[in-house]
């Protein structure tokens, strides 16, 4: 490895914290970790000197990967890990972004370019950086671990890398801040002997070199001459360490292998294999796990120097919505589907025609009104559905990716709203667009006020759409309303869809969580009901997003104004229309907050309670303001609705004379004299539509 991998970039190593210089000593003391009661690590100490290369072995099962993912960022029941005598624990959040560590799995995007991939890694690292430095940086990196300027690897996607190449990648992406301590987990898994020569090679002469100190997982035996130091792991305990020879011949001893073998000097393969073989891993064996109270924690504020900063709240989000439009632009199909979800509107082939224009006849208007609000309810379905299903991976497909960087300083809140920006954009406004000119334009499914001309009935249907249809979906009110209705909806849902994301992380269990908020929205959007729950009905629709679509998008319709009556709870005004719009920015922030608190309970460093009281803790001035906006929202959205309603129970049936000829009459505040400005303006913002002439 050439000397001058973390010499060239000198202000990166300048900007190295003190409290962790170069020659890092990694030091864990009675590491203790235990699951459903059963110990997995059991009192584990060891010291890994700088300059030096240390190898973790151990049959499958003992406890090696839970050891490394104790050393940075899952907190032991017991115990302390110490870089160069800190504590990390009392700090994690500004410790662990020091240590490289390359897991098991891949911690890069897979459509991403090898060069794209490393150069966001470097600038969300490495805020102080110029463009220039940190292009120099990822280009340093890959020559030295063979991904020379002319390589055309260089600019392929990270999917179809091979292993090798893929292993080499991830430990590039961590060498780029040229942390003091690097561990891998398994990094020689699946390459063949000499990727695995070359790989270990690499780690050996980057440990001495440059005075790093380096933990790799491993089983490739036949490499361990290469490593300064072996921790030799078995059912949980560290049985051996020290020299490879050294380990090798005290397991040796131990097992009285030397005279087993038939021959005169057994080989190196044979005695490890036989000491696996004799240590094979026996969870039954493992006993059960005692608490014990830990010691009160002292305040990170004993951390001496602050370590490598990540720069802004403001850096993060610029870099990771920069990233996150790479990834979606360079995964065309994904993009394809995203941009052309809003034809999910060929349901609307199976409606009748002309579902939303008011039937002339008095006698169909009845008939009419409940085909219309079928409709609706279908559209509504649609776009809150469309708005869950498109998103509801976002996060937990990349789950992996997003822990691994959150142990280096990720801010949960950029890397939620950085996906929530350009899904809004792209789905939430885009899709309901697109529906919008399908209903009218392609399905021919005029709103209130535009001619009814059907494409190849009426002569000059081509003229009219396009001087009718298409002009009339830009002035008429009817589709603006429409289009904001299901643009709010539709944004509403995509923050849904990434809090169920959020909720169900790496679990796999983000369909089964999707399937109870569909079926949430289809009961209790407000079609169907059971008077004998009613109460119950309308306290849970409150919950759903289809309800609000429902609701908004009939009162766009004015479908209420078709009979007048009073049995239907979409009756149109603008104040029952902000009310609606206020409710689902209400359910969207909410579902926001709770994404991104659910992100920080996840933090492996503390159990979730405590994650959530220091989340509560740490922001209890922006908690505040926003539990105040929420009940100004919440409040005013009630007051409006209540108005509306009030104006509504007004709407009655006048007898104009013994004839017969009747009517439903409006309260219509413009006829009364002697009304305050106060007065007024509720009045107008809470009275029906259908009390205009």
């Amino acid at each position: 490895m050439a000397t001058s991998v973390g010499q060239a970039d000198s202000a990166t190593m300048a900007a190295t914290p003190a409290s962790v210089t170069a020659g890092t000593v990694l030091e864990a003391r009675g590491l203790t970790v235990a699951r459903r009661g059963k110990i997995i690590l059991n009192d584990v100490s060891f010291a890994a000197q700088p300059q030096s290369l240390v190898a973790i072995i151990g049959p499958n099962g003992a406890g090696k990967s839970t050891l490394m993912r104790a050393l940075v960022g899952e907190r032991p029941n017991r115990g302390q890990v110490l870089l160069n005598g800190q504590d990390v624990y009392l700090a994690p959040e500004l410790y662990l972004r020091q240590i490289g560590y390359v897991p098991v799995d891949n911690i890069l995007h897979d459509h991403l370019t090898v060069e794209e991939a490393l150069t966001y890694v470097g600038h969300l690292r490495l805020p102080g950086q110029s463009k220039a430095r940190v292009a120099a940086r990822v280009d340093e990196l890959l020559s030295v671990f063979g991904f020379p300027a002319d390589d055309e690897r260089r600019r392929k996607l990270i999917r179809v890398l091979s292993s090798g190449e893929l292993k080499r990648a991830n430990v590039c992406a961590e060498l780029v801040i040229d942390p003091e301590l690097l561990l891998l987990d398994e990094p020689t898994s699946n390459l063949d002997p000499n990727a695995e020569y070359e790989l270990m090679s690499l780690l050996a002469a980057y440990a001495h070199r440059q005075q790093k100190t380096v933990l790799i997982i491993t089983h490739t035996l036949n490499m361990l001459e290469l490593c300064d130091q072996v921790l030799f792991i078995e059912n949980s305990e560290l049985r051996a360490q020290g020299r490879p020879d050294e380990v090798l011949a005290q397991l040796a001893a131990r097992f009285d292998l030397a005279s087993a073998q038939p021959g005169p000097v057994p080989t190196t393969f044979y005695l490890w294999a036989q000491i696996f073989d004799h240590t094979r891993t026996r969870p039954a064996d493992r006993r059960d796990y005692v608490r014990e109270a830990r010691p009160a924690s002292r305040a990170a504020t004993t951390v001496g120097n602050q370590p490598r900063p990540v720069g802004t709240w403001w850096h993060q989000f610029g870099w990771l919505f920069r990233r996150y439009m790479r990834l979606r632009l360079n995964d065309r199909l994904g993009l394809v589907a995203t941009l052309l979800a809003g034809f999910s509107g060929v349901l609307f082939f199976v409606l009748p025609g002309n579902a939303f224009m008011r039937p002339y006849e008095p006698s169909e208007r009845t008939f009419g009104l409940n085909q219309a609000r079928q409709a609706v309810y279908v559209i509504a379905l649609v776009v809150t559905v469309l708005g869950m299903i498109t998103t509801y991976t976002e996060i937990s497909r990349e789950y992996r990716i997003y822990a691994h960087e959150r142990l280096k300083g990720l801010s949960p809140s950029a890397y939620f709203l950085s996906k929530w920006t350009w899904l809004t954009g792209a789905v939430g406004v885009l899709a309901p667009l697109v529906l919008v000119i399908c209903i009218v334009l392609i399905y021919q499914q005029p709103l209130p006020g535009f001619p009814q001309a059907r494409i190849g009935e009426d002569p000059g249907w081509w003229d009219q759409l396009l001087r009718y249809q298409l002009v009339g979906l830009i002035t008429r009110p009817a589709s603006w309303l429409v289009l904001m209705t299901l643009v709010v909806s539709c944004i509403t849902s995509v923050t849904v869809g990434l809090l169920i994301s959020a909720a169900a992380g790496n679990s796999g269990r983000g369909h089964l969580y999707l399937a109870f908020a569909v079926v949430f929205v289809i009961l209790f959007s407000c079609l169907i009901r059971n008077v004998r729950l009613e109460g119950l009905i309308d306290s849970l629709s409150f919950f759903s997003t289809g309800k609000w679509a429902y609701e908004g998008l009939a009162s766009s319709l004015s479908l209420y104004c078709w009979t007048g009556s009073w049995r239907f709870d979409e009756f149109n005004s603008t104040g029952h229309l902000l009310s609606i719009g206020l409710s689902l920015v209400l359910f969207a922030l909410a579902a926001g907050a709770l994404a991104v608190a659910w992100l920080h309970v996840r933090d492996p460093w503390h159990a979730p309670l405590t994650n959530l009281r220091l989340l509560a803790t740490r922001n209890a001035a922006m908690a505040v303001v926003g539990l105040s906006i929420a009940v100004m929202l919440f409040s005013n959205a009630m007051f409006m609705r209540q108005a509306s309603r009030q104006y509504h129970n007004l709407t009655y049936w006048s007898r104009a004379d013994y004839g017969g000829n009747s009517a439903f009459q409006y309260a219509d505040v413009r006829t009364l004299a002697g009304l305050t400005p106060a007065e007024s303006g509720l009045g107008l913002t809470s009275q029906s539509w259908c009390s205009n002439p």
